[in-house]
């Protein structure tokens, strides 16, 4: 583009050149004209002269305007163009490659930093897994480049079948033949060399999560203990996944294996999520409180904590991760990390809302979402507070009546600068507050039908029990009759509270 500008000042500069001589030229001409007829012809001498200054503007437009738009015409369609490169570099899934060794580098340091508090072995085992992780990066940035590079032998196949579609050519028809088997077996292995890459990619990402969360975990030491286990767990995964030599070996992986190895996930998955959830909430004047927490047995990412901010504050918090398995349970541990470090500061319900966000985006990038809402009771003023970043909305009975405290924004991670407005209400003696997960009402029976929103409710609405321990265990007895046999599909947690006389 800077080019084509210099040549637009070239152009205009040569037309004026041009303009100034025929304008010198043709002027000369018109006054030796009218010297000539010593002005006896004056009247023609003004036609000519009239036309001379016409052909002048319509020489000047031609040249200068008109030249000046089909220039910023071409500008702005090599703008299109670079803009439309730009856009194509950055949706290439191959240049994620070396952001995705940087990320590693910078996480595993930061865990380094993070788990010296905890022990020696941890830090070595960081260590040990950034070394095989960074070989997996390798490995996973030359499968794709000879995925990329098979896509033309692909495009070669589609050639070769619409050839012998084509009535003709019997001579070359066998040859052809030859070629399209053996095209066949390279998109087979082709096919399994990126399924492979996609499940080596799973396990980088479910490293990268254990180690991501304990570089931002430096002020919670239950959160890093937490962490010690699956950490090591997913070194020893890295560590036995050893890459193959080439595609075909890659069909040779044992089923056996691979179920061991989903099963033994689970189990810590599982174990981590016991691990970071609270028993009880801490004693409140004025408050009774109660929760349940069911885990399904693939292991979603609810979560839940309490924390004291004073005599008679509770804050309350209750999320869902997004996935299942490992990943989301370490989701779930780096919230819990992220606000313990928000609550120890003093922040605000909006600020550490919106700062959590920030952490999820930078850390996670678009790889998970969390939903989650924060909720502070104050008995002594009698008042609620709450924010909610697209979490299921909180349900407060009062004398028989059901309000729902309705706010909708963003999941954490979602957006980097989502903003989160804080909303208050007065509270009043015996109401009744209940927090849930979409485990509850997602739930579904072996026939189909869900648990639904509209049962929980006029449940909620209708039971006549005012103990927070009896409503959490009622709902979990009708969860339990309406699944009947089913398999709970995924985690249900409830939280109820009530404000005392």
């Amino acid at each position: 583009m800077e080019s084509l500008g210099l040549e637009q000042v070239r152009q205009e500069n040569l037309f004026l050149l041009h303009l100034v001589a025929w304008a010198s030229t043709s002027l000369f001409l018109v006054v030796i004209n009218l010297l000539s007829e010593n002005f006896s012809r004056l009247s023609w001498s003004l036609y000519a002269s009239g036309a001379w200054a016409g052909v002048l503007v319509v020489h000047w437009y031609l040249g200068v305007v008109m030249g000046r738009r089909r220039y910023e015409d071409q500008h702005r369609k090599l703008e299109r163009q670079h803009a439309i490169s730009a856009a194509d570099q950055e949706s290439e899934d191959p240049s994620d490659i070396e952001a995705l060794r940087r990320t590693l580098l910078r996480s595993a340091e930061a865990a380094r930093d993070a788990l010296r508090q905890v022990s020696p072995d941890a830090v070595a085992d960081v260590s040990r897994g950034e070394s095989r992780a960074l070989e997996l990066v390798a490995w996973l940035e030359e499968a794709e480049s000879v995925v990329a590079r098979s896509r033309q032998a692909h495009d070669l196949r589609q050639n070769v079948a619409a050839t012998l579609s084509k009535p003709g050519g019997e001579r070359l028809r066998a040859a052809l033949q030859k070629l399209l088997a053996q095209l066949d077996i390279q998109d087979v292995r082709m096919a399994t060399l990126e399924r492979e890459a996609a499940r080596r990619r799973s396990l980088l990402d479910s490293f990268l999560l254990v180690v991501e969360s304990a570089g931002v975990a430096q002020s919670s030491s239950e959160v890093l203990a937490a962490v010690s286990q699956p950490l090591r767990e997913r070194v020893d995964l890295l560590e036995a996944d050893r890459a193959p030599d080439d595609a075909t070996d890659l069909a040779g992986i044992s089923q056996a294996a691979e179920a061991d190895r989903i099963r033994e996930e689970m189990k810590l998955a599982q174990d981590l999520q016991r691990s970071i959830l609270p028993d009880a909430a801490p004693e409140t004047a004025g408050l009774s409180v109660a929760h349940y927490c069911c885990p399904s047995s693939e292991v979603g990412g609810d979560y839940f904590d309490f924390y004291a901010l004073g005599p008679g504050r509770l804050l309350v918090a209750i999320g869902d991760a997004s996935g299942h398995g490992l990943d989301s349970s370490m989701v779930s541990s780096m919230a819990k990390s992220a606000l313990y470090t928000q609550v120890s500061a003093g922040r605000t319900l909006e600020e550490s809302m919106a700062e959590m966000n920030r952490l999820m985006y930078d850390t996670l990038g678009k790889r998970r979402l969390m939903t989650l809402a924060l909720l502070e009771i104050d008995t002594k003023l009698r008042r609620l507070s709450w924010v909610n970043a697209g979490q299921v909305f909180p349900l407060i009975r009062r004398q028989g009546r059901i309000l729902e405290l309705k706010q909708s924004s963003y999941p954490l991670g979602v957006r980097r600068g989502t903003r989160y407005e804080r909303q208050e209400m007065e509270l009043e003696a015996g109401d009744l507050v209940l927090l849930l997960t979409d485990g509850l009402f997602e739930a579904a029976a072996r026939e189909g039908e869900i648990y639904g929103w509209d049962r929980v409710v006029d449940r909620f609405r209708r039971t006549e029990i005012d103990g927070v321990e009896a409503i959490v265990e009622d709902f979990a007895e009708d969860l339990r009759k309406h699944l009947a046999e089913t398999p709970l599909p995924d985690d249900v947690t409830l939280i109820a509270l009530r404000i005392e006389d």
